[in-house]
């Protein structure tokens, strides 16, 4: 009997051993994954001048040393998390009898882990998990000794604060203190320092912008914890229970403040200039320059040719002008009993660089007036008629085409009734805009008075073709069919801004067509560079000389045509007007010797502006 007992001992005794190398070889292996471990970082974008825009991340995480973390701060979170870390080997023995004990009993967890546990529950890579088992408890013990063998207590906690959840979009300190405070934790208080190590057992409970009693009660515990561990002294204790939350806590009106100067972090998914950075990131990865595991976990730095001085100037602009619309319109539809047909104006801009080694660079974009309401990129993606805005490249290609003919500048045409009939035997009367008729004028002049019936011959003597191929050759991607066969003179073929404002960018740099760029220099979380951008330049998409022409004659239209409000900038500049029937669109295109820029303004659902 006494036999067949020392054999069932001896049994369990050699399956427990067993269990126990086996989780101790297994905790080597997960060890061996902690040092190849970068926790996920998400991709930041940059303007040309080096402002963050925001970041891409399925986990908002800042990796800080821990070296530029306030020691206050290290010592809040040991003083509620772990008093014993610098002491213990990696488990408390102690904390796990009592915590097996509550498991086996209850079934539900409690508290208890040292720091270095919790580091390796939340780590994914060693594997441990969070499952309620005993069998969990005991591996997550062993693989924390080995962690302790292998690192260095700063190591440790060093990856613990950049690693723990802090509630909202927070992974880790410095993400948490942007989060609320709106600065980086390198300049929190003792009082911010408590309260966001009080944040650790339960994060969204005692997030402090939805729970403040709660913060603030969680924070003076923890204060109470420093001082009883003499990690504090007691002056410093009573100064920064004297902290208001208010004084510290970063409203969402404040925020919003602070991102309009440039200054605060926005948050994962959150951008300045967003429908530039959406049109960035479609890009890039139409491109094949990224994907998406990359952009939201590999910690890219993106940096793109916006320029935020010309971005806010664009939105300070534009914006303001179409709220001042929508108030006439308003009025107007007010006095008619018509309330009910109000809806929103919107508009687009963009703004391309047309000097030597920055040719093409988009440097504003504007694409809507709120984002987070009309995600839709009215500069990208929405395709309008450029009206009288195309006028140019009718007068590009006739110049092109006509110079035996003597198509110049001062050539004649005769401005009058013009009537035309297609294969159906439909009449069609085009018309100018001011519905009258000037007699013969020079093509200088009629571009400059954007005369519709000069443009319709035009395009008669010198083919469709012809004019077709300007554009695109300039820039113009949207299809151009045959049926705007004798339209095409008045702007009926759809353009996007962009491609608007990047074909009369070819007639600003001398006919050389540039493609837009948005993004110059991709690098890892290691600084190193996986992408840089080569500006494409195809010489003559315009003849040299056509575009020269052609620039003299757009500065001829901002001097003293439709384009002559732009006299305010008193500096070179060219550019042309364009209105579609019934002003369902309203273009401005010009340029300066810097920059090229194209307006839009439109109902989303193309009425009439009225």
């Amino acid at each position: 009997m006494f036999f067949c007992f020392l054999v069932v001992l001896a049994s369990i005794w050699g399956a427990c051993l067993g269990a126990f190398v086996w989780v101790l070889d297994d905790a080597k292996t997960t060890i061996t994954a902690l040092d190849e471990f970068r926790p996920k970082v998400g991709s930041r974008v940059y303007s040309a001048d080096g402002e963050l825009l925001g970041e891409y991340a399925k986990e908002w995480r800042q990796l800080v040393p821990l070296n530029e973390m306030p020691l206050y701060l290290q010592k809040a979170f040991v003083a509620t998390e772990d008093d014993k870390f610098y002491t213990h080997k990696g488990v408390r023995p102690d904390a796990i009898i009592n915590a097996a004990l509550y498991i086996a009993r209850t079934g539900r967890t409690r508290g208890g882990s040292t720091i270095t546990q919790q580091l390796v529950r939340n780590v994914d890579p060693l594997g441990v998990g969070t499952r309620v088992t005993l069998s969990r408890k005991l591996h997550e013990a062993i693989v924390a000794l080995q962690v302790e063998r292998q690192y260095t207590k700063d190591e440790i906690l060093e990856l613990y604060l950049n690693q723990i959840f802090l509630g909202g979009s927070a992974q880790g300190v410095e993400a948490a203190s942007q989060q609320y405070f709106a600065k980086s934790c390198r300049d929190l208080t003792l009082g911010e320092c408590a309260l966001l190590a009080g944040l650790a057992r339960s994060p969204n409970r005692q997030r402090p912008d939805f729970h403040p009693e709660n913060a603030m009660k969680r924070r003076d515990i923890v204060l109470g914890q420093m001082l009883e561990n003499g990690l504090i002294a007691e002056g410093e204790y009573y100064a920064a229970l004297a902290e208001r939350l208010e004084d510290s806590l970063v409203t969402r009106e404040e925020r919003a403040a602070l991102q309009a100067k440039g200054e605060g972090q926005l948050g994962p998914g959150r951008f300045n200039a967003p429908y530039f950075v959406e049109e960035a990131r479609r890009l890039s990865m139409r491109k094949g320059l990224l994907d998406y595991v990359e952009l939201y976990e590999q910690g890219l730095e993106i940096h793109t040719t916006i320029d935020m001085r010309l971005q806010r100037a664009a939105e300070d602009a534009l914006l303001p002008a179409l709220d001042e619309f929508d108030e006439l319109k308003l009025e107007y539809l007010k006095r008619r009993n018509r309330e009910s047909e109000f809806i929103p104006v919107t508009g687009a801009l963009v703004c391309i660089d047309n000097r030597p080694g920055a040719e093409g660079y988009v440097r504003a974009l504007v694409g809507g007036r709120d984002w987070d309401r009309e995600k839709f990129n009215n500069a990208t993606q929405a395709i309008r008629q450029p009206g009288s805005s195309i006028k140019p490249f009718v007068w590009a290609a006739a110049i092109h085409m006509g110079r035996e003919a003597g198509l110049t500048p001062s050539h004649m045409e005769m401005d009058q009734e013009l009537v035309r009939y297609d294969d159906l035997g439909r009449q069609w009367k085009p018309k100018n805009f001011d519905g009258e008729f000037h007699g013969p004028v020079t093509l200088r002049y009629a571009l400059q008075e954007s005369i519709n019936i000069i443009s319709v011959k035009l395009v008669e003597r010198i083919g469709m073709p012809a004019v077709r191929k300007i554009m695109r050759d300039a820039g113009i991607t949207t299809p151009i069919g045959d049926a705007h066969m004798r339209t095409i003179a008045l702007g009926t073929p759809e353009v996007t801004v962009l491609d608007q404002c990047t074909a009369y960018s070819t007639f600003a740099k001398c006919g050389v067509y540039t493609p837009p760029t948005f993004v110059t220099e991709i690098r890892d979380r290691d600084g190193l560079i996986r992408y840089k951008n080569q500006i494409e330049r195809t010489q003559d998409a315009i003849p040299r000389d056509v575009a020269y022409v052609m620039t003299y004659l757009l500065q001829g239209v901002a001097q003293w045509g439709t384009g002559w409000r732009t006299k305010d900038l008193d500096r070179p500049r060219a550019g042309k007007t364009g209105t579609t029937n019934e002003s369902r669109n309203v273009w401005f295109c010009g340029f300066t010797p810097q920059y090229t820029c194209v307006v839009w303004v439109g109902y989303p659902d193309n009425r009439p502006l009225g």
